[in-house]
C-alpha cells in the first residue's frame, strides 16, 4: 500500500465517463449511503443550520449544491427546512452530464430544486447569488489548486456562508473504507473508488492549507468520524 499518509492524485472511475449510467447511479446510491449512515449529513447539517440561524426565518432561502451527484442531499435539505418551516429553492449542480440527467430525474417531484450543469471551480452566477451554498464529497475529486478555486468560487457566490465537507485522510478511515468494498459494497466502482477517496482526500492542515491558498475567511472543523467540514463566512 502506497504511504497514506501522501495524498494520491489518482482519478477515480466516477472522475471518468466510461461508467455506465446503471452502474453510475448504482455507486452514487451507496455514496449517499456512505453520508446518511456514516456521518456525512450530521457533518453538513450541524452547520448549515447554524448559518441559517443568521437569516430572516420569514424569507425564503436561496441555496447553492455544488457537485451534487444524485440531488440526495438538496433532497434531504428541502425537506428539513419543511419540517422547520423554512421556505427554500435550491440550484444543485454538476460537471458530470450524465450525473446531471441522473439528478433531474431524482428531482422531478421537487419544484423547487433546479439542476444545472456546471463545475464548481468557474461556477456561472453573480457574486453573492445565493444566501448558503454547500458541497460534499468532491474537494477529494481535486487537485490542490482546483479545490483552492473551488472554496474561493463558493465564498464569492454566497451572502451569509457556505459549507464544504469531505472524508479526512486517516489509516483507520482507510481500512474502514476497505471493509466496506469488502463486505457492505456491491457495486465494482464504489469497491474501487471508496478506499481510493480517502487515500485522495486531505487532513485538517492540507485543508486550512487550501484555505490560506483560497484567499477566503473560513474554519476547518473536524467530525466523527473521520470528516471535515469547511465551513466559510463564520
Amino acid at each position: 500500500m502506497a504511504q497514506l499518509y501522501e495524498r494520491l492524485n489518482l482519478k477515480e472511475l466516477l472522475d471518468g465517463d466510461g461508467v455506465e449510467p446503471l452502474e453510475l447511479e448504482k455507486s452514487l446510491r451507496e455514496v449517499w449511503g456512505v453520508n446518511r449512515y456514516l456521518g456525512g449529513n450530521p457533518a453538513l447539517f450541524v452547520h448549515l443550520e447554524k448559518l441559517m440561524s443568521r437569516l430572516n426565518q420569514a424569507e425564503p432561502i436561496r441555496v447553492l449544491d455544488v457537485a451534487t451527484g444524485l440531488a440526495d442531499l438538496p433532497v434531504a435539505f428541502v425537506k428539513w427546512c419543511e419540517k422547520r418551516g423554512r421556505k427554500a429553492s435550491v440550484v444543485a449542480v454538476d460537471n458530470h452530464p450524465q450525473i446531471v440527467e441522473l439528478a433531474a430525474r431524482r428531482t422531478d417531484a421537487y419544484p423547487s430544486i433546479e439542476v444545472l450543469s456546471a463545475d464548481g471551480t468557474a461556477l456561472p452566477f453573480e457574486d453573492n447569488s445565493f444566501d448558503i451554498a454547500f458541497c460534499n464529497l468532491a474537494l477529494h475529486h481535486l487537485d490542490e489548486g482546483s479545490a483552492a478555486k473551488l472554496l474561493g468560487e463558493m465564498s464569492r457566490v454566497t451572502r451569509s456562508g457556505w459549507v464544504v465537507t469531505d472524508l479526512e485522510r486517516h489509516q483507520l478511515a482507510y481500512w474502514a473504507a476497505k471493509l466496506l468494498a469488502k463486505f457492505v459494497w456491491r457495486s465494482p466502482v464504489t469497491r474501487h473508488d471508496g478506499p481510493l477517496s480517502v487515500q485522495r482526500s486531505f487532513t485538517l492542515q492540507e485543508a486550512k492549507q487550501l484555505v490560506h491558498q483560497a484567499g477566503v475567511k473560513a474554519t476547518v472543523h473536524k467530525h466523527f468520524p473521520f470528516r471535515l467540514a469547511v465551513v466559510g463566512h463564520e
